[in-house]
């Protein structure tokens, strides 16, 4: 792995730093807090939480079996990163965990990669468990829904039509007369194939069960949503809204409640880790 250094941990300082200033912010000085707290509700989401993301850290992990990254490790970076991802707007977040992950493994674009595939993996579950419960109970389907299932169908054509189109236009490049432009174009074609082929990788005999880790972690998120709210209304309206206020388009108390104790939750176990990490390396030196 490669060694991390001043900027490193001046990126992380500050990233943190603006988190923990948004969080304040947003949930504490605004009076928002106590009104999340409901005691009949609270127990109910701290389980949903630590299975949800236990699920979802071993999504992580399976996609990086085979790295050199050891799972306490991947364990810490889950539970620093995670926080930074639900609070920073419009999914800046993911870019710290690309970061984090890709300078953990040595190579920023296998950290890119691994969390682009987790995020696509996250997504097309979503749309599944939507989709099924709009089977089950009915409704309107909400837009977002078939935004989401042309990304997915467009980004599924690009990966497997990738490489009779590689083959082709590098024959193509080859063989024709050699120019700056074309030498350019070989090089932003070899790019893309590196990427794709850290992406190959990583769904070689991993992708079924990545899916099936997300569809997991997705069914105890909106279970417990149906859950708290019993049957007066359809498991439809509450994903919808709950979606919807994940996207940045309306409100959530469910949402913001989740997200309050995820927070809390991954600082806590992201403590304790240090603890045992460094009561383990007094153990050693002795």
């Amino acid at each position: 792995m490669k060694k991390k250094g001043a900027v490193y941990n001046l990126i992380n300082l500050a990233v943190l730093l603006a988190s923990a200033v948004l969080f304040v912010y947003g949930y504490v000085l605004s009076g928002m807090l106590p009104s999340l707290m409901d005691a009949e509700v609270i127990p109910v989401v701290i389980l949903t939480v630590v299975i949800v993301h236990t699920l979802k850290v071993c999504r992580l992990y399976l996609a990086l079996y085979g790295s050199d990254m050891d799972r306490s490790v991947c364990m810490k970076l889950y539970c620093k990163v995670t926080p930074v991802s639900v609070v920073l707007p419009w999914k800046l977040g993911e870019f710290f965990r690309m970061y984090c992950f890709g300078t953990e493994l040595g190579s920023i674009l296998k950290g890119v990669v691994i969390i682009l595939l987790d995020r696509f993996f996250d997504t097309m579950a979503l749309v599944t468990m939507i989709l099924l419960l709009w089977m089950i109970g009915g409704g309107v389907l909400p837009a977002l829904v078939y935004g989401f299932l042309i990304f997915l169908a467009l980004v599924l054509l690009i990966y497997f039509a990738f490489p009779g189109m590689y083959g082709v236009w590098k024959d193509y490049l080859l063989s024709s007369r050699a120019t700056e432009h074309k030498l350019s174009l070989l090089k932003l074609l070899d790019a893309a194939y590196r990427i794709y082929s850290e992406i190959r990788t990583v769904l070689h005999g991993r992708g079924s069960l990545l899916y099936i880790l997300s569809m997991l972690a997705w069914g105890a998120e909106i279970g417990s949503l149906y859950l708290m709210h019993g049957p007066e209304e359809t498991p439809g309206d509450i994903v919808s809204r709950y979606l919807s206020a994940a996207l940045g388009i309306g409100t959530s108390q469910e949402l913001q409640r989740f997200v309050v104790i995820t927070i809390l939750l991954l600082i806590f176990a992201y403590a304790v880790l240090k603890v045992v990490e460094a009561a383990a390396g007094k153990r050693s030196k002795k």
